[in-house]
């Protein structure tokens, strides 16, 4: 939701301003009402029913295309769609494309699906024009036969239905017995015992991104399953070839091994996805999955970087207007634990009440905050990340100066590209961090972390700081008699001489 411009110059509130003062246009591009608790809504697909209500829907900062659903002939459609987005929404919500990667399928199932009985013996066969059905399974993958051994798990559908490996007969066939059985209907399929050497950047996804990169709209890239390091490494380079190195990465953990290396793919992302499906799939003990979610939650905000959860949060909601209570339960810990944003899947895109969906999100959410400002106001120490306690910085300090004073209703970070302003994160702040930015690139990155962005458009080297931080509260409209705000700037560089400062100022009256 973007606001009113509002212009603000130096001098403190009620004092005559001086001639000279340099005044400062800003813009908030965010509810300014809107619970810390962000939602990312998906689209599957142009023609999507649900997308007439998102164009409208407040509530999210977000929108996901899965391009799960894109073939080359809607290539068009979708960047029709993604103007579209930019157009109505402007500068409040940023747009994420969602790659397939290098997902492993089974073959064509028939409409009513296939029957799976439990201690039954199936073939898993690469053999081409196999038809399913309760004996034999086509497989996508052409190297399973080689891969597999016999004890193996193979899951089926997001862990519903469970194979073990019996033996390996040739080089085209598996045979398996039912563990877990029901009616199939989905072709997802899982290893989680067998390292799959397929690149994290499909072949699929190069030809996919870089049609739909044209659109300078995308601001982020979501990478499927992610092994280590290396993988973001792979994408980051395919931007800068593609020349959109601006565009951010969101590294989706969705594998046993991104799980182990899950610091090492923080560090070199601009933001998580807790992908929960696939990753309950491809854990051996998927019991872990609750204790996991946690740790891969507390490496994102250790670094200060978003963290998205996803998978079935609300998924109830598809087809009623209300979650049910254990839904409810589920996001109030996600984001009481330090998730910065829920994702919601066919809740949205095939959903019947988006708008409900995004209303229970929030609703939610506020009462998360409410939890965090009773403990700051009762004294109660705060949960802070591992990482996030090292040396006692600007941050750390405005943080610290924030909740030990109860007149200070919130901070404001000024950051060009999210540095200063993911530096305050590191801290999980329990009051509202405002964050003034000159980017709008960065004001839809940062809103992804529960922050409040309005675009100011101040210089590198304005150094009334205060004013800047007026404009950017008098555009989201906080106001407040007796009230302050903290002030943070890091390693600001006026000429001739560097500086990181954090001040207290007065709110707009």
């Amino acid at each position: 939701m973007s606001g009113p411009t509002i212009e603000a110059s130096g001098g403190a509130a009620g004092e005559p301003k001086a001639p000279e003062a340099r005044r400062f246009r800003a813009r908030a591009v965010c509810d300014p009402d809107a619970p810390t608790g962000r939602i990312v809504a998906t689209i599957g697909a142009p023609d999507s029913p649900g997308y007439a209500d998102l164009e409208d829907i407040v509530g999210f900062g977000t929108i996901r295309l899965n391009l799960a659903f894109v073939e080359p002939q809607t290539y068009g459609d979708y960047r029709r769609l993604v103007r579209r987005i930019r157009e109505r929404r402007g500068d409040a919500i940023g747009i994420l494309l969602d790659c397939v990667g290098p997902r492993v399928k089974l073959g064509k199932l028939p409409r009513e699906g296939v029957a799976l009985r439990e201690g039954a013996e199936v073939t898993l066969t690469t053999r081409e024009g196999t038809e399913a059905g309760p004996d034999v399974l086509p497989s996508a993958l052409a190297e399973l036969a080689r891969l597999v051994r016999p004890g193996q798990p193979v899951v089926l559908d997001e862990g519903r239905m469970r194979l073990e490996v019996l033996r390996v007969e040739g080089a085209t066939d598996v045979r398996c017995v039912v563990r877990r059985g029901g009616r199939l209907k989905k072709r997802g399929l899982n290893l989680p015992e067998t390292d799959v050497p397929l690149p994290a950047l499909s072949d699929r996804d190069r030809r996919d991104l870089a049609a739909l990169l044209e659109e300078d709209a995308v601001d982020m890239v979501a990478l499927s399953f992610v092994r280590g390091p290396e993988d973001v490494a792979e994408l980051r380079a395919f931007l800068r070839e593609r020349r959109r190195p601006d565009v951010r990465i969101m590294a989706k953990i969705e594998t046993r091994q991104a799980v182990e290396a899950i610091d090492d793919i923080a560090a070199v992302s601009d933001a998580l996805m807790v992908a929960r499906g696939d990753l309950w799939a491809e854990l051996r003990n998927p019991w872990e999955l609750p204790r996991i979610t946690s740790r891969l939650i507390r490496a994102g905000n250790a670094l200060g970087i978003p963290v998205v959860t996803a998978t079935q949060t609300l998924s109830s909601m598809v087809d009623r207007d209300v979650p049910s209570r254990a839904e409810v339960d589920e996001v109030y810990l996600l984001l009481g634990s330090g998730s910065d944003a829920i994702m919601g899947s066919e809740e949205f895109a095939v959903g019947r009440h988006p708008r409900e969906v995004a209303a229970a999100i929030r609703a939610v959410s506020r009462e998360v905050d409410r939890e965090r400002l009773e403990a700051a106001r009762d004294g109660r120490p705060p949960e802070r990340a591992a990482a996030a306690t090292g040396e006692f910085g600007r941050e750390k300090a405005a943080v610290a100066w924030a909740e030990s004073a109860a007149r200070v209703r919130c901070l404001v970070a000024i950051s060009d590209f999210g540095k200063v302003a993911r530096q305050v994160c590191r801290e999980r702040p329990r009051k509202p961090l405002v964050v003034a930015t000159n980017v709008p690139a960065t004001a839809r990155y940062l809103q992804l972390l529960g922050v409040y962005p309005v675009l100011v458009d101040y210089r590198w080297d304005d150094e009334d700081h205060a004013a800047i931080a007026r404009a950017a509260l008098e555009a989201l409209g906080w106001r407040g008699a007796d009230e302050t705000a903290i002030v943070a700037v890091s390693h600001h560089a006026a000429p001739g001489r560097r500086y990181s400062k954090v001040e207290e100022v007065p709110l707009p009256r």
